[in-house]
């Protein structure tokens, strides 16, 4: 019984991870059309894309802050409903004002998402099985994202760009639905693993020259903060997110400027990175494993690998527009591997100090801030500087990643083990 629902809770927290991308990228999916025909400048839909990045951000923080104190199943729903009347928003807005402050609210509301489905995992699965769920649960962002392109390409084809974001709304609100009598039934029925006593005490008591001093979670946390390397890693973070979500919202722009391809066409071919994306989260997992679970060594590494690809865009990319998809693919590729060790198993090591939710909310909010400087940091140096010194650009991101793993290595090995 007890291992059926915690599957049932890995099956439909996958299926609110994937719907909840698709109300995530539906504009980004369709931002070449929305600006074609209203007439919006690339730094204008940008900034649409650093709107919704940036609330996100913050919203997670916020999220994590709340996310280990209230009803993970409730935050959820709330995301849910949320990000589809924001979606039902953007089907009936009439002006460029009106989208930024929409999607602005969307940010919010998907934030809402992600900490509380760490909880619920940290509660109720051991840890291997825990882990696992980690690894897995990246698929849905792979396919989510996947299935977003080719559902915006396939709706620009016979339909105008508003009726992606109705469709979108309807099924998140199936996915409310869905989720609220899952997780009821997972409450009602399933045993936490982690009990409140197995979590360190809000108040420790030390004994210092005779004197008892209380020590809050709070101040206990900060210190972790930078002994584990965190603060350090989030360098590394903040760089993911920059390429992971930054390149995916551009290749279409990308390929239309460099090729002159059709809109529906750059979007199509863009679909088929997500696909790509799927081999880099369990490459990751078996590359992580081979070197003992060093997360930020094996990052580095993945790092590198986006280094090369990157760099030889520069020098060949121009060339094929399928060798400029690729490179690009093994970039987001190496991105959500990355995301999946630094933003999905990473907070897991925080439970016992019950702060799971807090750090996949912190560690969220800063892939986030990073995705927004990407959304409005592109869009302005492809419209200054063109293609071939945006992507000089983003080599030079690339090998800061690798540096911040390695300064934060030794710290972080000491703290896991």
């Amino acid at each position: 019984m007890q291992q059926d629902l915690v599957k049932k809770l890995f099956k439909v927290s996958w299926l609110v991870y994937f719907i909840s991308y698709i109300g995530r990228l539906n504009y980004a999916a369709s931002m070449i059309e929305i600006g074609q025909t209203e007439g919006y400048t690339t730094i204008q839909l940008g900034a649409v894309v650093t709107a919704l990045f940036i609330s996100y951000g913050i919203g997670q923080l916020l999220s994590g802050l709340i996310g280990d104190h209230f009803s993970s199943r409730r935050l959820v729903l709330v995301g849910l409903i949320g990000c589809g009347i924001c979606n039902i928003g953007m089907f009936t807005s009439n002006s460029y004002w009106q989208l930024l402050l929409i999607w602005s609210l969307n940010g919010l509301s998907l934030s809402l998402i992600w900490p509380p489905i760490v909880k619920l995992y940290t509660q109720y699965m051991d840890e291997d099985y825990l882990h696992k769920c980690c690894f897995n649960i990246q698929t849905s962002v792979a396919l989510g994202t996947c299935f977003t392109y080719l559902m915006c390409s396939s709706l620009l084809k016979i339909s105008i760009w508003r009726n992606i974001f109705l469709f979108t709304s309807g099924l998140l609100f199936i996915a409310a639905l869905i989720w609220h009598m899952t997780i009821k039934q997972v409450e009602k029925h399933c045993v936490k693993v982690i009990d409140k006593a197995q979590v360190i005490d809000s108040e420790k008591q030390i004994v210092n020259n005779g004197k008892e001093i209380i020590e809050t979670e709070e101040k206990q946390f900060k210190k972790v903060l930078f002994k584990s390397g965190l603060v350090v890693i989030f360098i590394a973070i903040l760089i993911m997110g920059f390429l992971k979500d930054g390149i995916m919202t551009w290749v279409p722009q990308y390929i239309t400027d460099t090729f002159g391809t059709h809109a529906y066409f750059s979007v199509f071919l863009t679909a088929l990175l997500p696909l790509v994306n799927l081999t880099g989260i369990y490459l990751i997992k078996y590359i992580n494993e081979k070197n003992s679970g060093d997360d930020l060594k094996t990052t580095a590494i993945f790092y590198g690998v986006s280094v090369i690809s990157l760099a030889l865009l520069v020098v060949c990319g121009r060339a094929n527009i399928y060798v400029s998809v690729l490179l690009f693919a093994v970039v987001t590729s190496c991105m959500l591997g990355i995301n999946t060790i630094l933003v999905s198993v990473l907070p897991t090591y925080f439970a016992k100090y019950n702060k799971t939710a807090l750090v996949a909310g912190l560690t969220n909010c800063v892939t986030y801030l990073g995705s927004g400087l990407c959304g409005y940091g592109l869009g302005a140096l492809v419209e200054g500087y063109g293609w071939q010194v945006t992507s000089m650009v983003l080599v030079g991101i690339c090998l800061l990643g690798i540096i911040s793993c390695i300064v934060a290595r030794p710290m972080w090995q000491k703290f896991k083990h």
